[in-house]
């Protein structure tokens, strides 16, 4: 982790643990959007799924439905054609990463968290993925269009197309002109335990570790094959009787995909900032940035190399006192090639 970023992460967590106390009550928070980062080439690799710093309570059990479809157009230029590896380098050097991503993905998960003792709660997500040309992509150049921005490029591709390329060397680390359809992804199991428990005068705050394992496949993109590991800090502090902010800092180790001879990676280092307003005692509106640093190792050309950022709005609404509802829009806030340019998130959870 960079030295700013370790000092900006502490500031943070100053911030909510030193905050006047008279300044805070406990609102019913519920907590941020879990929605991971839903780049075609991240998903074969595990990265931070946000999450409040309260845990469930006692002996509580709590079932989740995820529904996630984004639409990504990303390319690094100049290029020829990009299903040739030589034509990514009419001006890049051979040992730069280069891509061209074309594609809607679709990602379903299925999610269970049980508080099984105090300072115990494990949990366990099994995603199941389907990538396609899709249909937004008209959509989207007309919105770009509408407000006078750029569509990257869009334009000189098919509508509704499907190819995801990345190349290295001049040679494919993925090769992929043929969308895959739905395959189970890699399964990701999770604890998590209290460091601080909220209270009156007190955010919470928890510790949180992940281990991603290799069940999806490197060839369909539903897995990179290897082993992946994340250690997180999830804080959540309410502020007065309507508000409360979400943070989580992730540090993830990604282990050796399937093909990784030539093809290096590197650590993520994932943070999250999430906003909640109480509009009322069952309505929940949510602002959330997500920031993840690239796999991609460091390069004098980049952009892959560099940080991205995206921004989720939408609201959560508890339909009983057991069942929740959430949905939720993304939208890309970095133009470096490596986060989708829009996707929609409609989740439910069930809580025993």
């Amino acid at each position: 982790m960079r030295p700013t970023t370790l000092n900006a992460c502490c500031c943070l967590l100053t911030v909510f643990c030193l905050l006047p106390s008279d300044t805070f009550a406990q609102p019913t928070s519920l907590g941020p959007f879990a929605l991971r980062d839903q780049f075609p080439v991240k998903l074969l690799f595990l990265s931070l799924r946000p999450e409040s710093g309260a845990l469930l309570p006692s002996g509580a059990r709590q079932w989740g439905f995820g529904f996630a479809y984004a639409n990504t157009y990303a390319v690094t230029r100049p290029i020829g054609n990009p299903k040739v590896a030589g034509d990514y380098y009419q001006a890049a050097p051979l040992d730069e990463y280069r891509l061209f991503v074309d594609a809607e993905v679709l990602r379903l998960t299925l999610d269970l968290d049980w508080r099984i003792a105090h300072r115990l709660q494990v949990g366990a997500t099994l995603p199941l993925i389907s990538q396609s040309g899709g249909f937004l992509d008209s959509t989207v150049e007309g919105f770009h269009s509408l407000f006078n921005l750029t569509n990257g490029g869009r334009e000189e591709t098919p509508q509704n197309a499907y190819g995801v390329f990345v190349a290295r060397n001049a040679q494919f680390w993925i090769n992929r002109e043929k969308a895959a359809a739905f395959q189970p992804g890699d399964v990701v199991l999770r604890v998590k335990s209290p460091i601080l428990e909220g209270g009156h005068n007190r955010p919470a705050i928890a510790g949180f570790a992940a281990v991603k394992l290799p069940s999806g496949r490197f060839e369909s993109l539903t897995g990179s094959g290897g082993i992946d590991l994340q250690v997180a800090l999830m804080a959540t502090r309410p502020i007065g009787q309507r508000f409360a902010v979400h943070y989580n800092i992730a540090y993830t180790h990604l282990g050796k995909p399937s093909r990784h001879i030539g093809f290096t990676t590197r650590a993520i280092t994932s943070q999250m900032l999430a906003f909640e307003y109480l509009a009322t005692s069952k309505l929940s509106v949510l602002l959330q940035t997500l920031g993840n640093t690239s796999l991609f190792p460091d390069s004098p050309l980049g952009p892959l190399d560099r940080t991205a950022y995206e921004i989720h709005g939408g609201i959560k609404y508890p339909i009983s006192p057991t069942t929740l509802f959430e949905v939720s829009i993304t939208e890309n806030l970095s133009q470096y090639q490596n986060t989708p340019d829009i996707g929609l998130h409609i989740g439910m959870s069930w809580k025993k």
